[in-house]
């Protein structure tokens, strides 16, 4: 193998007191020269003597060789079998801004034991990085804590059970509106923390969408510790591109309609939005802390998380935490986006019973999608919409 570069993790299966154990620990390639990073007793992760030379050019099983020569734990064991190299998504120090992802430490490498569950490193394995902005996070989990209160105030005059979930009035409606609000902040916030602008004037659920696959939001799961007669909630499992959640576009009814739409101020879109807006705290810095634990992590379980590729964890270095902006896909569909809100405006304008505030609605939001582009663009496409 050649022109071999970044940070590896070394997975070998060895037997040894008579288990077969698979190991692992990480190795950075520079060039063409390869450190072993170990750790010292402290936790922290240093660099390791002389680096290895010439190891681009070597394969895998000479460079285990090589790692046995500089490693007294490999070369006093009985080692050989099954020996690969990991390529970390990251180099060494490396995190994403705002995204998070699963941490190697010093607790499970200074044994050199994973544990594995289908091919992935098991939930138990997974450690967060420290937080790097504890104000924040803090102000975060106590505006959680402030609509959990809110939220268990509403359990104390309706019972929370899941026959209640149609149950609708106005301090549930708050609720919503809270947890809505700031979930709007936090998207943004992580798409502005690594770069992505709007596609319109301001940020809409078009845009919050590129964050889905990024922080994998739909394979969260939570529930209630106290409540244990309401689901499971995975607020972002239905979530496809062009398509509204059913409790946000429950949000933006009672937001922009609260007359007419009031009956949408359900318990269940109440709950659902909570959940997201703790998943999405979850996505942007992990829940294996001491800040979550004290204050959501009574109240909320986690009860199904994405289990992450060894190529996707941070590997952390105490010295030295480099962010970088997530590469997100080029996205130049909204222009089809304008296309399909066109055709909705065109079919309530054919309908004979359509109300007018419905049309006007849509017609607002298509020109909103549109003002990033020249204005007289934007008055012929709206013009023909209107005569038509």
């Amino acid at each position: 193998m050649t022109h071999r570069k970044g940070t590896y993790i070394a997975l070998i299966d060895y037997d040894s007191w008579g288990d077969r154990i698979t190991t692992g620990f990480p190795m950075h390639f520079e060039n063409d020269e390869a450190y072993v990073l170990e750790t010292d007793e402290n936790g922290y992760w240093i660099t390791s003597g002389v680096p290895i030379k010439n190891m681009c050019s070597l394969d895998d099983a000479d460079i285990f060789e090589c790692m046995k020569q500089s490693n007294t734990c490999l070369s006093q064991n009985n080692t050989g079998t099954n020996f690969r190299l990991i390529h970390l998504n990251l180099i060494y120090g490396q995190s994403f801004s705002s995204i998070y992802r699963p941490s190697f430490t010093y607790k499970y490498l200074k044994d050199f034991s994973i544990p594995f569950q289908e091919g992935k490193p098991a939930r138990d394995f997974y450690e967060d990085l420290p937080i790097s902005t504890p104000n924040e996070y803090s102000n975060l989990l106590r505006q959680i804590e402030i609509i959990l209160d809110d939220l268990d105030s509403i359990f104390k005059v309706i019972a929370p059970h899941k026959k209640q979930s149609s149950v609708y009035g106005h301090a549930i409606r708050n609720v919503i509106m809270l947890a809505c609000t700031e979930l709007d902040s936090r998207m943004q916030h992580i798409l502005i923390n690594n770069s992505i602008k709007p596609s319109g004037k301001y940020f809409q659920m078009t845009d919050y969408y590129k964050l889905k696959d990024s922080l994998r939001l739909d394979e969260y799961s939570l529930s209630f510790y106290r409540y244990g007669d309401l689901e499971v909630y995975s607020p972002f499992s239905t979530w496809e591109k062009n398509k509204e959640l059913f409790w946000y576009k429950a949000y933006n009814k009672v937001k922009h309609n609260r007359e007419d739409k009031y009956i949408d101020a359900k318990l269940y879109n109440a709950i659902n939005a909570v959940m997201a807006l703790c998943i999405i705290a979850i996505a942007q810095y992990g829940y294996r802390n001491d800040l979550w634990n004290e204050r959501i992590g009574k109240i909320i379980k986690v009860e199904k998380e994405p289990i992450w590729d060894l190529k996707d964890f941070y590997l952390a270095r105490s010295d030295k935490r480099d962010y970088i902006h997530f590469s997100f896909p080029d996205d130049t569909e909204h222009e089809s986006n304008k296309e399909i809100l066109a055709k909705e405006v065109l079919s309530l304008i054919k309908k004979p019973h359509s109300k007018k505030e419905n049309i006007i609605g849509k017609l607002d939001e298509l020109k909103e999608m549109i003002e990033n582009e020249s204005s007289n663009e934007a008055d012929e496409m709206l013009g023909t919409i209107k005569t038509k």
